[in-house]
């Protein structure tokens, strides 16, 4: 709260608390959950989405030192939780949970997630240290850290790392996300023509601006993952709309998108090519 001013007590603001707080602990335990078996920091298969939450990371870094600073606790908790609710969990992890349960354990995408995730962990525990003390000790314990958090410093900040001008296009690639749902996926879903985004298979028209910042024929792989579909097309058009037809491909039983490599491994009739070789990379006797 603003301590400056006359502090508000009661139920309700309990129940909001309560609900921030159980917010920060579970993107930590998320977080936590997916660094195992990572040893040293790898992003050469670094994605778009990837390189956007370490630049974001960084002016985090930056606002909460200057909130500590100043005293200012307020403005650490209300930046450490817009990054945590919303580039985190809403964007971040539920974008990347494809890869992360599906890609083979050491793919340099995975990795390179396992790794982001390891950097936010770290720099977010650190800097809520002074506000939640009792659980960012027991996360720092838990991701194997011998010594007490609150003998850490607070992160660095790494300029190198920030790119405002991604920053940009990312706020394009969920701008066209909101349409794609709004027009395309929700009402399909409503009208039973599919059970979840997986299945859809989205025509996204964009006028010439907008493919040019698009790079489609390169970022393809990307949007579909992006935008949590298995198939989409884009074409020039007077301006930005949405079209959703069910996809005509079978679904990967492991990873349940509908891709047209669905059964071309015959050893695994009902798995894409990815899910096939991440299958037989598990299955592989250690050398």
């Amino acid at each position: 709260v603003q301590y400056t001013d006359e502090v508000p007590f009661g139920e309700d603001v309990f129940k909001q608390v309560a609900e921030r707080y159980r917010g920060f602990r579970n993107v930590l335990r998320i977080l936590l959950a997916n660094l195992n078996g990572l040893e040293a920091a790898d992003l050469a298969g670094a994605t778009t989405i990837d390189r956007w939450v370490l630049s974001r990371l960084q002016e985090v870094i930056a606002k909460c030192r200057a909130g500590y600073e100043a005293y200012d606790f307020r403005a650490v908790f209300e930046t450490l939780n817009q990054f945590c609710a919303v580039d985190l969990s809403a964007h971040y992890i539920d974008i990347t949970k494809d890869r992360m349960y599906c890609d083979a354990p050491d793919s340099p995408r995975r990795r390179a997630t396992q790794t982001v995730m390891r950097e936010c962990f770290h720099a977010v525990t650190r800097l809520l240290a002074p506000i939640l003390a009792y659980t960012a000790e027991e996360a720092w314990g838990y991701a194997g850290h011998p010594e007490s958090i609150h003998l850490q410093s607070f992160p660095e900040a790494q300029p190198a790392l920030r790119d405002e001008a991604l920053e940009q296009d990312v706020e394009e690639w969920l701008k066209l996300r909101g349409i794609v749902y709004q027009q395309a996926v929700e009402p399909a879903r409503q009208a039973k023509v599919i059970a979840k985004p997986m299945e859809a298979s989205v025509s996204l028209e964009a006028p010439a601006d907008v493919m040019a910042r698009l790079r489609f024929d390169d970022t393809k792989a990307e949007l579909e993952e992006f935008f949590i579909i298995s198939e989409l097309r884009c074409a020039p058009g007077a301006e930005l709309s949405a079209k959703l037809e069910k996809s005509s491909h079978a679904g990967c039983a492991r990873c349940w998108r509908y891709l047209p490599s669905v059964g071309s491994v015959a050893a695994h009739p009902e798995l894409c090519d990815r899910c096939a070789a991440a299958v037989e990379t598990a299955a592989a006797p250690a050398s």
